[in-house]
């Protein structure tokens, strides 16, 4: 079952990649989170992850609509 999820994911990640301006977007998302995760504060940390989270969600079902 992991193989499979872990499967999905990388998938998923590809195709993200490859949506305009998509790397743009996440990096300063994962840079708030390494800052805060450094910095030791959890929830900072929680909260950029969950924003994070959030926008990928929407870039994959933007990605979903347009296939």
């Amino acid at each position: 079952m992991l193989e499979r999820l872990n499967g999905q994911l990388v998938r998923h990640q590809f195709h993200l990649s490859l949506r305009p301006g998509r790397p743009q977007a996440s990096l300063p998302e994962h840079l708030a989170m390494i800052a805060a995760i450094a910095g030791r504060r959890p929830a900072e940390a929680e909260e950029a992850t969950r924003r994070h989270l959030r926008s990928v969600i929407i870039a994959l079902r933007e990605t979903e609509e347009i296939r």
